[in-house]
């Protein structure tokens, strides 16, 4: 069974600019892979353009399939160029509304703190509007997770982004993955052949090489014990060919475990 597909689309200027750093996406590919998904594509945009949110939206959607989800992060806030509930609803051909639930929550959410849901607040609760659309609430918080075919819109801050997507990570799921992961005091270089040469035999199994970059070995230099040059991950939700694949790359290069 092939696993289901995750793109996630990152609206904002600040990011691009290197005000804030991305922490959504990163966070995003790590969670989803024990869950069964690839995190198949990440997109950083600005956010003024409507028609670049909409195309790009679209296109990740197509990329995924009707199986994956796409995640977008921010844009969603009380200002001009917050319009990614827009920009999507348009790419879906809805319309928005302001969602009383929402301004229920928000209410409730800025009458504790003293602060007036003004205006410029009451933005963030015009959300897009059809038979297919989801507005999903998470415990503790008055902002909505809005489901669209498979499109789930989210805030750009880190810890608001991650609550919501825990607390409805049920939806994101698909087959079971497995690793297996060996040592190798050979460096990468002496060992690119060989292990390209078996990845390519077992394409049910993502074999990935990771230089032990804390190590700190001059060239020539051996390893001490406990210690290793690269890492060798494998990956696959077929676990006899994770196994086969292990032991070519066990057969073929001198490694270990730890």
């Amino acid at each position: 069974m092939e696993a289901p597909k995750a793109a996630i689309c990152v609206i904002g200027d600040e990011v691009l600019a290197g005000s804030i750093t991305d922490a959504n996406t990163p966070w995003l590919a790590k969670v989803l892979t024990p869950p069964g998904l690839i995190l198949a594509k990440a997109f950083r945009g600005p956010s003024p353009l409507q028609r670049d949110i909409c195309d790009t939206v679209l296109r990740l959607k197509e990329r995924v399939g009707p199986s994956g989800f796409v995640f977008t992060s921010g844009g969603i806030g009380p200002t001009h160029d917050d319009i990614t509930y827009t920009s999507i609803a348009a790419a879906f051909g809805c319309h928005l509304e302001l969602h009383q639930p929402t301004v229920a929550r928000m209410q409730e959410h800025y009458d504790k703190r003293g602060v007036e849901l003004n205006e410029a607040r009451l933005r963030m609760a015009h959300l897009p509007t059809d038979d297919g659309v989801e507005v999903l609430f998470t415990p503790g918080l008055w902002v909505p997770l809005v489901a669209i075919q498979g499109v789930y819109i989210l805030p750009g801050i880190p810890r608001l982004f991650q609550q919501m997507i825990e607390a409805h990570a049920g939806r994101f799921r698909g087959p079971a993955a497995h690793a297996r992961t060996l040592y190798t005091n050979t460096g990468e270089g002496d060992l690119a052949a060989k292990l390209g040469s078996i990845a390519a035999l077992h394409p049910a199994v993502r074999i990935g090489s990771y230089p032990n970059v804390s190590m700190g070995l001059g060239a020539g230099e051996a390893a001490g014990p406990g210690s290793f040059k690269v890492k060798l991950q494998f990956e696959s939700r077929n676990t006899a060919a994770l196994d086969t694949a292990v032991a070519a790359v066990e057969e073929a290069l001198d490694t270990f475990t730890m």
